[in-house]
């Protein structure tokens, strides 16, 4: 690059590119133009320019190229100086060749947490647990990581401090816990013959600072973009501006700062503006020998834009005149305060949404805006992940694939979750609901009847803690469930999965159920085995999520090398937490037009539209953590430098990306579901607004034309318009000729009181399925009790009370009913079981009852078949030679009143079935007595048809019946019936279990998807 006087003229080899202005094509279009890059494809080669990290030396290198228009060059030496909020170290790798071989992060880590262990077991006899000394370890991380970029801290100062202050006895412990810094650490290191890695990063700069001064580099060396604010970046700027061709260019240093602001900046380190300023004190650069980079805005409009910013995000005792301040502003511009303002807040518009969800909406469709236009690109900036993840997920709408460009955590990735997955996986192998996540993972699909496996075998109470368990479970669920709706192939299927399943924790050693604490490696080990093992593929560790699900598995097993043996579930939470820090990149390209930021991925970068997004109190800015180990006064006292700096470097993101020409601000009034405060930038440029503009400021801040809030409202609103209103409850009319066919006498009820219910179930053909690790429910249960009293009558068995609470308590754990609860019931199933031999005891009967006894009577209903079926729990025989039918209910059984309304008709129709010959191996014959018998804590018997709500005779309770039945199923069998969801809410005891399909939360205004009580 030849040096035209241009740049590397005068003394000061400083510059800075204002606010506002897209800093790496500015950058890249003057250096271009100077060495006459579009006719030397060369002219660049032998530059070397640092810039913060790997985001912005991609774009440079690309933005070069359109500089050169678009023809092929030989690019400069582009290299990262390194952030102080990105994990990249300065770029001076060559220089470190003297340097000790660099210390892991998993190392360093568990170095000191076993130097925490170590210290409260000499100093309080107590080794704490891994998991507590290692977030201890990683809180005294970040505390020497910000005291090596202080550089000046003395820790022997501690002790002194401590003495001469009243502290509350917590902070004594903290003062003698950090000798670990002070005299542990340095020990340590000298020990294992290491050097301080906290320290590393400036050593190596000032190795490569040294090899400057001996050997000044011909050719240009240009640090642009960093604000200097680590040490060894300010240590490698001094390098460079000594250099016969070294420039430093700064980031929006505000250059019309007065000597009064200079104060205000200095004392404040929450200013946007006091890191660059610091820096230049530290270089020895006054701020007017900066000088304005080549080919910038300088408009009135951006000057203005730039002044208000910067007076807006100014501290607040600083500002305590607002108008005062904004005659200042303006006639520093030759212009009135309600000018100055309008050019200020041209292209800038605030945007209040009501909550986070709305945010993301509006912002999501100010991108899809840009699209509109050819020519313009957009940029969403943010630093809530949740918020820039949910933007992206709405533009997928329209076709548009924007990931957000810091990527996803690790543990949402396919590799990550599989990981993760597993590291559960190993401590309860047969868990049903991990189980079926692993089998269904993307890495694993291929294992047959996974499917069948989670729909019929692993729902509803848990009644197996083994993986052998399980495979019993399975071979034996018809005897516990006569009535399952599986296939012989099904069941075929979900044993020869199982077995696969046992066979690849047998050869990986990784069932750890019952493993005591053990080596974290091992562990780990034994997971990453067990993925590899059912993946069948080399996917858990390829690609760009398996890489870094590769390097977290490195991580941990390396630290906990240094961790006393731990139990497995310990070490799973240590994955899960470090895969929630990883981030990992989509793998899909950018678009080519629109992108989604955080703001270490902005610095340096511009859009046609920049919307900044989360702007809220705690969000951006981010309240800085509370200091685990030091009381703030000391911080200073020890020269380690304040939490708020951070917020200093987050206004000064802020404000170079609010003073584009088109800018739009985002924030809620309520977020996760709470009241939100805007952030203090944003308030207080509303403030500013409104003390030039009064009451036309917001007119100003509001968007050009069309408001994409109203937008945004509309698509969250649009099931509001004029629809009539039940135009969402659902009335399905179609069905199979001639249907209902079959049903039970159970089914009857349920198409009396949800028609809906028996629809989707018989026609749609939709089963419902229990959740997983769900609580014994009443079907279950009963059917538990129903076995355990028919092996109860069985010939032979004893007929004592005893004998039945063993059955019962058999039957009902083989369902699934914890060993805790059936420990806690026994005294009520005692009093079940004595209850029901002195019921059973004053039964008359003429021979042995007939228990689980099958039914079914088909009628002619308006000439078509329709069969009707029914399971008797009891029948007998009486010395008359009629019948007593008799039903078990574990809750409480219908009321007569219920009967005689003819909405509980499953007793009567039992009746009429009885009546009829209808069940296997029972004459047809007069019913004398239908009986409801609760077998519950309190059980007692009930005989229907004896009370003032209802008197008559089963045989007249089955006559009505019968008649009710075939106006039923007549009435449903017409083309224009509709089969409406729970029509009369009241009479519907619990869900069906297609609520939810028929969307009555939507339409109904219920509110937990269920039914009303009788």
């Amino acid at each position: 690059m030849a040096d035209k006087g241009g740049l590397f003229s005068g003394d000061s080899r400083l510059y800075t590119i204002p606010p506002g202005t897209d800093f790496l094509r500015a950058l890249a279009g003057t250096l271009a133009e100077e060495a006459g890059l579009k006719g030397n494809p060369e002219a660049l080669a032998d530059a070397v320019i640092y810039v913060p990290n790997r985001r912005s030396a991609r774009v440079l290198a690309r933005v070069l190229y359109d500089a050169s228009g678009e023809k092929p060059i030989l690019p400069p030496d582009i290299r990262t100086l390194g952030d102080i909020e990105a994990d990249e170290a300065p770029s001076v790798d060559a220089a470190r060749s003297g340097l000790p071989s660099a210390m892991s992060a998993a190392r360093r880590l568990g170095a000191l947490t076993h130097l925490v262990q170590a210290f409260y077991d000499n100093a309080y006899g107590v080794t704490p647990p891994a998991a507590s000394a290692l977030a201890a370890a990683q809180e005294l991380s970040r505390l020497m990581e910000q005291a090596a970029l202080s550089e000046q801290v003395d820790w022997s100062m501690l002790p002194d401090l401590a003495g001469t202050t009243e502290l509350a006895k917590h902070w004594e412990h903290s003062v003698k816990f950090l000798k670990i810094i002070s005299e542990s650490w340095p020990d340590w290191l000298a020990e294992n013959g290491e050097s301080d890695p906290f320290l590393r990063d400036i050593a190596a700069a000032r190795i490569m600072a040294q090899r400057w001064a001996e050997a000044p580099p011909k050719a240009p060396v240009l640090i642009a973009g960093s604000t200097g604010a680590t040490p060894a970046g300010r240590i490698l700027m001094k390098a460079a501006m000594t250099l016969p061709k070294g420039l430093v260019v700064l980031p929006g240093l505000d250059m019309h700062a007065d000597e009064d602001a200079r104060a205000v900046i200095a004392g404040s380190v929450s200013h946007p503006q006091h890191i660059l300023f610091d820096t230049l004190r530290d270089l020895g650069v006054q701020p007017e020998d900066v000088r304005i980079w080549p080919g910038t805005d300088g408009t009135t409009k951006a000057e203005a834009r730039r002044r208000m910013i910067h007076e807006a995000l100014a501290p607040a005792e600083s500002t305590a005149d607002w108008r005062r301040t904004l005659d200042s502003l303006s006639a520093s511009l030759g212009t009135v305060k309600e000018d100055f303002a309008h050019a200020a807040l041209d292209g800038l518009t605030v945007i209040e949404a009501p909550d986070e969800a709305v945010e993301a909406e509006t912002a999501a469709l100010l991108l899809r805006e840009v699209m509109e236009h050819p020519t313009e690109t957009a940029a969403l900036v943010t630093p809530d992940a949740t918020l820039a993840r949910r933007v992206s997920g709405v533009l997928r709408r329209w076709g548009l694939d924007v990931p957000p460009s810091s990527g996803s955590p690790l543990g949402q990735t396919s590799a990550g979750s599989l990981i993760g997955l597993c590291a559960r996986w190993v401590l309860d192998p047969a868990e049903p609901v991990i189980l079926t996540a692993v089998l269904k993972h993307p890495f694993v699909r291929g294992f047959g009847g996974a499917g069948g496996l989670d729909l019929y075998f692993l729902r509803g109470a848990r009644n197996w803690q083994s993986l052998d368990d399980l495979l019993h479970s399975i071979r034996t669920r018809k005897d516990l469930d006569p009535y399952a709706s599986f296939f012989d192939t099904d069941q075929a299927e979900a044993e020869a999965l199982v077995e696969e399943v046992i066979t690849a924790f047998r050869e990986t050693g990784a069932d750890l159920s019952a493993a005591g604490p053990m080596p974290g490696r091992q562990i780990a080990e034994r997971i990453a085995a067990l993925a590899a093992r059912v993946s069948q593929t080399p996917f858990p560790w390829a690609g760009e999520d398996g890489r870094s699900a590769t390097t977290m598995m490195e991580h941990v097993a390396e630290l906990a090398d240094y961790l006393a043996p731990m139990p497995p579930h310990a070490f799973a939470e240590l994955i899960e937490a470090d895969a929630a820090q990883r981030t990992v990149s989509a793998g899909v390209s950018e678009h080519p037009r629109l992108a989604i930021w955080g703001p270490l991925e902005a610095r340096l970068q511009s859009a046609s539209h920049i919307i900044l997004a989360g702007l809220n109190e705690d969000v951006w800015p981010q309240r800085p953590p509370a200091d685990a180990f030091l009381p703030r006064r000391f911080r200073k006292e020890l020269g380690i430098s304040d939490p708020e700096d951070r917020v200093g470097l987050s206004a000064h993101d802020f404000a170079q990306l609010a003073c584009a020409p088109k800018v739009t601000l985002l924030h809620a009034l309520r977020r996760n579901d709470a009241p939100a405060v805007a952030s203090r930038w944003v308030w207080r440029l509303k403030t500013l607004a409104e003390g030039a503009l009064g009451d036309t400021a917001k007119h100003a801040l509001a968007p050009d034309g069309d408001d994409p809030l109203e937008w945004a409202l509309a698509l969250r609103d649009r099931k509001t318009a004029d629809y009539p209103s039940d135009f969402a409850e659902p009335k399905p009319r179609k069905r199979p000729e001639g249907w209902p066919q079959r049903l039970s006498v159970t089914r009857i009820d349920t198409l009396q009181r949800d028609p809906y219910a028996i629809w989707a179930e018989q026609v749609l053909k939709l089963d419902t399925v229990d959740p997983m690790n769900a609580e014994l429910g009443p079907a279950p249960r009963g059917t538990a009790i129903h076995k355990a009293l028919e092996d109860f009558e069985q010939e032979g068995a004893p007929k004592t009370a005893a004998h039945l609470v063993s059955l019962l308590t058999e039957n009902l754990s083989a369902a699934g009913e914890p060993e805790a609860v059936l420990a806690a019931r026994r005294a009520v199933l005692a009093q079940m079981a004595d209850w029901y031999l002195g019921w059973r005891s004053q039964r008359r009967v003429d021979g042995r009852p007939k228990l689980e006894v099958k039914g079914r009577w088909d009628f002619d209903i308006g000439g078509a078949l329709f069969t009707l079926s029914a399971m008797a729990d009891r029948i007998e025989r009486q010395p008359d030679g009629s019948l007593i039918v008799i039903d078990f209910k574990t809750g409480n059984p219908p009321s007569d009143k219920e009967i005689a309304a003819e909405l509980s008709q499953q007793m009567p129709l039992q009746a009429l079935i009885a009546g009829k010959g209808g069940y296997e191996g029972i004459p047809a014959a007069s019913v004398s007595g239908l009986e409801y018998v609760a077998f519950k804590a309190k059980p007692d018997a009930r005989v229907i048809g004896q009370s003032r709500a209802l008197q008559a005779t089963p045989d007249e309770l089955a006559q009505t019946a019968e008649e009710g039945l075939v106006r039923l199923i007549s009435a449903y069998r017409e083309n224009e019936a509709a089969f409406l969801s729970a029509p009369r809410v009241q009479f519907v005891k619990y869900d069906n279990g297609y609520n939810r399909l028929a969307r009555r939360a939507e339409w109904a205004g219920d509110t937990d998807d269920g039914g009303g009580d009788e």
